[in-house]
């Protein structure tokens, strides 16, 4: 057999003129081509049938091993033996059958090895050993057994609507506006539900402003099988909206400014107006325990004290401002899809 030197880099590539990319890029090439190189000698010594088993060939023991199952995937890794000084290759078998009747063989360097591609739902037997320089060989690992899961799907279309208003009344709680029960499969999910959010309009003699503006915060809420508590899941969603209520006591218009970089622009707006948002807003994928699960949307008014809010709105001809305004909220068009599941 040829024998192949480990590249390096001439040392007068390095002292004449090269620009400092082009060397980098060198650097990395040879970094690639050693690798190569390496796989390619476990290749060829793979194609001698020659084994020699040796007692003093360390065993890879089972706590070292870590098999790990995903959809059509199987990873494996594993601590290297103590003490080995001539390792070659690590030489790796799986097979659809305990007896390893029929298997695919792989060799590798590295500790851990990956097998993408296999058959949904079909139990796969897995075992690894040690090659030495010397073609060497320790006895094999326990044999792994793993089940790869088949392919679900499962999804789930709600279209109700539900209308609630958000009030700061009571210590301005959390309030539940959405909640459903649902009967997880054992995946991973996304889930999502659209909204559409418009500042409260007060009609009543006792308002405080007749421009309304409201900033509610929403976030989901799940209880998993089994739990006693609902946790929090994802992050926390703002949403601002305003409006104005008519006042008669003044014009069919409400003039203000807006003050931006300290440059103030003036705003006349009809008397009557709302501004509701709309948007959805999504679960990203996550893995659910199978069984029964209860999704909550929970809001409340964003408790700050609007103080930019203040400085950017400056009200002219008697026009006022209600920050933390009280808040209607539409949800509709519950949507969940689920996927990869066990059997």
């Amino acid at each position: 057999m040829s024998k192949v030197k480990t590249p390096t880099v001439m040392r007068e590539a390095r002292l004449r003129k090269w620009p400092a990319g082009r060397l980098a890029q060198l650097k990395l090439f040879l970094g690639h081509l050693e690798q190569a190189v390496g796989v390619s000698l476990a290749a060829q010594v793979q194609q001698s049938p020659k084994r020699t088993f040796s007692e003093f060939i360390p065993k890879i023991v089972p706590q070292d091993i870590t098999v790990e199952l995903s959809f059509q995937e199987l990873r494996i890794t594993f601590k290297a033996p103590r003490g080995l000084t001539n390792l070659l290759f690590y030489e790796y078998q799986l097979s659809a059958t305990e007896g390893f009747f029929n298997f695919d063989q792989f060799q590798s360097p590295e500790t851990h090895y990956i097998w993408p591609g296999l058959t949904e739902g079909t139990t796969y037997f897995l075992r690894v050993r040690v090659v030495t320089k010397h073609g060497e060989v320790g006895p094999w690992s326990d044999v792994e057994e793993i089940t790869t899961p088949f392919a679900q799907s499962y999804g789930l279309f709600d279209a109700t609507e539900r209308s609630q208003k958000i009030s700061t009344t009571n210590g301005n709680p959390w309030t539940t506006l959405w909640e459903r029960d649902y009967t997880a499969i054992g995946g991973k999910a996304y889930y999502s539900l659209d909204y559409e959010v418009e500042a409260f309009r007060d009609w009543g003699s006792n308002r405080q402003g007749n421009i309304e503006w409201t900033d509610v915060e929403f976030k989901w809420m799940e209880q998993e099988p089994g739990a006693e508590e609902y946790t929090q899941k994802g992050q926390v969603f703002q949403v601002t909206s305003y409006s104005s209520s008519n006042q008669y006591s003044l014009s069919g218009f409400y003039s203000f400014k807006v003050v931006t970089d300290g440059y103030t622009t003036p705003l006349n707006i009809p008397g009557t107006w709302v501004n509701p948002r709309r948007g959805t807003f999504v679960q990203k994928f996550s893995t659910l325990k199978s069984g029964d699960h209860t999704f909550r949307l929970q809001a409340r008014i964003h408790s700050s004290t609007h103080q930019g809010y203040k400085n950017d709105f400056v009200s002219v001809e008697g026009t006022s401002f209600t920050y933390g305004a009280d808040a209607n909220v539409k949800v509709k068009n519950f949507n969940i899809y689920e996927t990869l599941v066990s059997t």
